[in-house]
């Protein structure tokens, strides 16, 4: 998986702030298709071992672990869906309602949401960033 992005700001332990514009899965003709909503434009800041030694301002290409951001994606996207769909069974099964379902699913996908929340939390604080600064361009 790889990107093209600018350095924004560089970053202590070799780590590196970079400007990626996310790419849209359509091949950018939206004018004609419309149906995406303008991802092509979407901005994203993305931390980054900068083992190029590329400076700020510097056009460079990263590359991610698919596995890894893939595993991300899912413990994101995944997890507090799957979560929420656990907790409404599991509160429709002990009190027979349908308000409890809503609130078990409820708590449930919250509980998801914190975990990756707190789960990104520690892979910044380790430098533990599924991306690399591979090539400046």
């Amino acid at each position: 998986m790889t990107q093209q992005g600018t350095i924004k700001k560089l970053l202590p332990g070799g780590m590196a702030e970079i400007e990626v514009t996310r790419r849209s899965a359509c091949g950018h003709d939206c004018a004609k298709c419309g149906g995406c909503g303008g991802l092509e434009t979407q901005t994203l800041y993305v931390t980054a071992r900068n083992k190029a030694e590329a400076n700020v301002g510097e056009r460079v290409l990263i590359e991610g672990e698919t596995g890894q951001v893939l595993g991300l994606a899912v413990l994101v996207y995944v997890l507090p869906i799957v979560l929420f769909f656990v907790g409404y069974v599991l509160g429709s099964l002990l009190f027979e309602g349908g308000a409890a379902g809503a609130i078990g699913g409820g708590v449930l996908f919250a509980v998801g949401i914190l975990y990756a929340i707190l789960y990104s939390r520690r892979m910044k604080a380790r430098n533990e960033v599924p991306y690399e600064i591979t090539k400046r361009l």
